[in-house]
């Protein structure tokens, strides 16, 4: 039988990117992207559909037939409670492959073909189901006679579902994470097995921020890097301070190359294809390192987040210098504004549209006075200035328009008034 006799949805990526940015967060750090662009295909390169994505979520998994073109009737139950016969309603389902550019490849629906669901009951039972993996969890076949290889799949994905189960459910917190440790592996357990791993490993922190800290100096790269981002939800001080101290590692590691090299922060991207992958690394490492120093937020790590964001401004890291204005947002404090002021200047002609975006929402968390010359010019920033006037208003405690000079203008009259006062004073 051939491989491609079992079908399902396709989505066309950049692999190296899809598995370790795609699917994490927002990638800032350029040069790791340039590495993946230089080193990788743009060709269309497709991601074949996890059997065992959604499974985690799956009241019922089930192989149906349609019956007519929003309505299926299950053949088989493989896990949950349905009789066989009954009819299950999907307004709007399709067979599609997902195309990278263009409209999605539809296949069509005979009498033949055979589906298998994985399904979930929607927020109120009684409106019906919904299929799990954000509606990507089903797979097909267009012959009676390949229905074992989908029987096959949700066989094997609910055993592993089960032994995930099993494991989550170990009372010992300490337990717990050693165990659910393994699932972490994408390449073993696929993506939807990790992401449901990193939530149940939060929820007994600070044992797995312990155990964590414990693996730490042995993990691969991406995979620290991936968990670190979000330090703070697995919490307790054995891995804050391993992650503060593989910061300052960090640092020196790029410190001691730039030095040699007489690197300027100025320099051009070419200049990074030339660094060993150790100091390449130092500048990825560095950047998840201050967004996982930061999701703990811990307002005692305002003077070292501050620090960093100046190594950055100092070595031309705009990335670890841009993580650190969401710290600032979170944790808004009069010593972040002359911070942001120089991260603003440094990296203003970027040519990053979104950056004076990140910088204007981070001055709005710091109602103080002093943030006015900051805040002020961002009034008339097209669309984003209406959130700009709102800040400045509840700090002046009136709102003097859409223009930068009155908000300006107070400000140097306030300041005024208040030197005068302080002259005065005896």
């Amino acid at each position: 039988m051939p491989r491609s006799a079992m079908r399902r949805r396709t989505i066309f990526v950049n692999m190296g990117a899809y598995r370790k940015l795609n699917r994490i967060f927002r990638v800032y750090v350029w040069p790791c992207c340039l590495l993946l662009s230089a080193t990788i295909s743009f060709a269309k390169l497709a991601y074949r559909g996890d059997y065992r994505g959604g499974i985690l979520e799956a009241d019922l998994v089930a192989i149906v037939v349609q019956e007519s073109p929003d309505t299926f009737r299950v053949e088989e139950v493989l896990l949950g409670s349905a009789d066989k016969s009954t009819s299950i309603n999907l307004p709007g389902f399709r067979l599609f492959t997902q195309q990278q550019y263009g409209s999605d490849i539809v296949d069509p629906i005979s009498p033949d073909t055979r589906i298998l669901l994985y399904l979930r009951h929607k927020n109120d039972p009684a409106e019906g189901w919904e299929v799990t993996d954000k509606g990507f969890a089903f797979f097909w076949v267009q012959h009676p006679e390949q229905t074992p290889r989908l029987r096959s799949s949700a066989q094997k994905a609910i055993a592993l579902r089960r032994q995930w189960e099993e494991v989550a459910a170990i009372p010992d917190p300490v337990r717990r994470a050693e165990a659910l440790w393994p699932f972490l592996s994408e390449k073993d357990y696929g993506f939807d097995f990790a992401n449901h791993t990193k939530t149940a490993l939060q929820t007994i922190a600070p044992a797995s921020g312990d155990y964590f800290a414990e693996r730490f100096d042995n993990m691969a790269t991406w995979d620290r890097m991936d968990l670190f981002r979000n330090a703070g939800a697995y919490g307790g001080d054995k891995l804050h301070e391993k992650l503060t101290t593989f910061i300052r590692t960090q640092q020196e590691t790029y410190e001691n190359y730039a030095s040699i090299h007489h690197l300027t922060g100025h320099d051009p991207p070419a200049v990074w294809y030339s660094m060993p992958i150790a100091v390449q690394e130092s500048i990825g490492n560095v950047y998840y390192g201050v967004a996982g120093l930061a999701s703990y937020h811990r307002r005692d790590d305002l003077a070292l987040i501050r620090e960093i964001a100046l190594w950055g401004v100092k070595f031309g890291q705009k990335q670890t210098s841009e993580v650190a204005l969401g710290a600032f947002k979170a944790m808004p404090d009069k010593d972040n504004l002359r911070v942001i002021a120089l991260i603003a200047q440094k990296f203003r002609n970027s040519g990053d549209e979104t950056f004076p975006i990140e910088v204007m929402w981070s001055l709005c968390a710091h109602k103080y006075v002093e943030t006015i010359p900051q805040l002020a010019p961002f009034v008339s920033y097209g669309a984003f200035g209406a959130e700009a006037e709102v800040a400045l208003t509840e700090i002046v405690g009136r709102d003097l328009g859409a223009e930068p000079l009155p908000w300006l203008v107070w400000y140097r009259t306030r300041a005024a008034k208040t030197t005068g006062a302080r002259t005065q004073s005896p």
